[in-house]
């Protein structure tokens, strides 16, 4: 059974309100492309999915996104949070990449990633914890680059280099 369907099999509880957070066996590793797995349950309410990304370079150009449907192309994913080739962590406010601050990335190092995303609206918020260091807020209520309903994709994925995702825990949260 794939890793992810296995993780995301829990999602029904999200759809009830209550949390799961668990370890996961494996991580995932972008490749060159896109890699999607399905969630079990589709999202179309508010929900914050957490997550450990490390870059396996630097200047990488790298995400972990979440999508209504399997992408052909990174405008078909909603809400993304990328290691990009500049060496910062950043994210689409609709189709253009920035972030509220700057934070820099190094390779091999592990992120602590926390996406809070509110599909009615289609916004999301993105937090970022480098290792040793505070919370950063990365992005608040930005546009998702799609018109999205419902939610029912995680997609890992490597244009410029690869990065790895493991450690994911969802959780139902309040309309931010």
């Amino acid at each position: 059974m794939n890793i992810f369907r296995a993780i995301f099999s829990v999602l029904a509880l999200c759809m009830s309100g209550a949390a799961w957070a668990g370890p996961i066996p494996e991580t995932q590793e972008s490749g060159m492309g896109m890699l999607s797995f399905d969630l079990p349950a589709q999202q179309t309410g508010a929900f914050e999915v957490s997550f450990d990304a490390t870059p396996l370079a630097d200047h990488i150009d790298a995400f972990t996104g979440i999508s209504e449907a399997d992408p052909r192309k990174g405008r078909d994913v909603a809400a993304i949070v990328r290691f990009s080739d500049k060496g910062t962590i950043d994210v689409p406010n609709g189709n253009s990449f920035r972030a509220d601050q700057t934070l820099r990335y190094s390779a091999n190092t592990v992120y602590r990633v926390r996406m809070v995303i509110d599909v009615p609206s289609k916004t999301y918020s993105v937090f970022v914890t480098p290792p040793g260091q505070p919370e950063v807020s990365l992005a608040s209520k930005y546009s998702f680059r799609t018109g999205a309903q419902a939610l029912r994709k995680i997609v890992l994925a490597g244009y410029n280099g690869k990065h790895r995702v493991g450690g994911v825990s969802l959780k139902a949260v309040s309309a931010p």
